[in-house]
């Protein structure tokens, strides 16, 4: 009989489309992956995918199996969000994810409220994507946005703007520094766009925080959060960018509401987050 772990290789396989990238997610070896799915097919009687142009396709069984994985881990994830929903201890176990440009505030927020609550530990997941709540795959989200996913709840923790940020101990440079890959979509990066030439582009990168350290390097100018070119000492070199002032978000699930330590942990980081974001 099939078990869990077969219909999350097989929703492995799906997602990935190749052996090696299913290894990597699975800690495994490739031949190890083309030998458990010949053992799955011969369990199903059936071919679970075929190769196409080098990629595993799933054929209509294997797409109803990885189908059904995927609900198995929506039931778990909903199961551990309603238990961890109804646990009244101050102690335990917070992830988090937040953007890059603001892991030094939030580690800052992190030591303060361990002063208060030292019972409680974190794990912190750094992406410029929002994690899939619905799949527990984090329990707060600290964001920089004006729109948070209608799905989730929880408090505006501050407001900040952009501006043109360059170092102070390097000559001006009338370089920019433009963001594409994972932040190409932001309003920023639309922005550097839309208004600097192509010819005055002397860098692009896909992070915010590699932005905020190419022009502490002297690279040229970068259009960052007010917070984090305050965070690496940098100089404004313009105006303040009015059509692109944003807020930042605590969010959570709904079924965490009541969550002891989630309640605590958002009810002392919105304020701090306030303070600190000011400028």
């Amino acid at each position: 009989m099939l078990t869990s772990d077969d219909l999350k290789f097989i929703a492995v396989l799906a997602r990935f489309s190749s052996a090696s990238s299913v290894a990597r997610a699975l800690n495994t070896h490739v031949a190890t992956v083309y030998r458990r799915l010949r053992s799955l097919e011969l369990l199903a009687g059936q071919q679970l995918f075929v190769r196409v142009q080098g990629r595993y396709e799933p054929t209509p069984l294997g797409t109803a199996l990885a189908a059904s994985s995927e609900s198995i881990d929506l039931h778990l994830a909903d199961a551990n969000r309603r238990l961890a929903g109804e646990d009244a201890r101050l102690d335990g176990h917070i992830t988090i994810t937040t953007a890059d440009s603001l892991v030094p505030l939030v580690s800052r927020l992190l030591a303060s409220f361990r002063e208060q609550q030292p019972r409680i530990g974190f794990s912190l997941a750094v992406s410029n994507s929002f994690a899939d709540m619905t799949r527990y795959e984090a329990e707060v989200a600290i964001r920089p946005t004006k729109t948070p996913p209608e799905a989730l709840v929880g408090r505006q923790a501050g407001n900040f703007s952009y501006w043109p940020f360059r170092s102070g101990d390097h000559p001006v440079s009338r370089g920019w520094i433009a963001l594409e890959g994972n932040v190409a979509s932001i309003p920023a990066a639309r922005w550097i766009t839309d208004n600097v030439d192509a010819d005055d582009i002397v860098l692009r990168v896909d992070s915010m925080w590699a932005a905020a350290q190419a022009a502490s390097a002297g690279l040229g100018q970068a259009l960052l959060p007010s917070y984090l070119g305050r965070e690496l000492d940098l100089v404004p070199c313009g105006e303040t960018i009015d059509v692109l002032q944003s807020e930042v978000w605590m969010l959570i699930h709904p079924d965490l509401r009541r969550t002891s330590k989630i309640r605590a942990f958002l009810g002392f980081g919105a304020p701090y987050l306030r303070a600190s974001l000011d400028f």
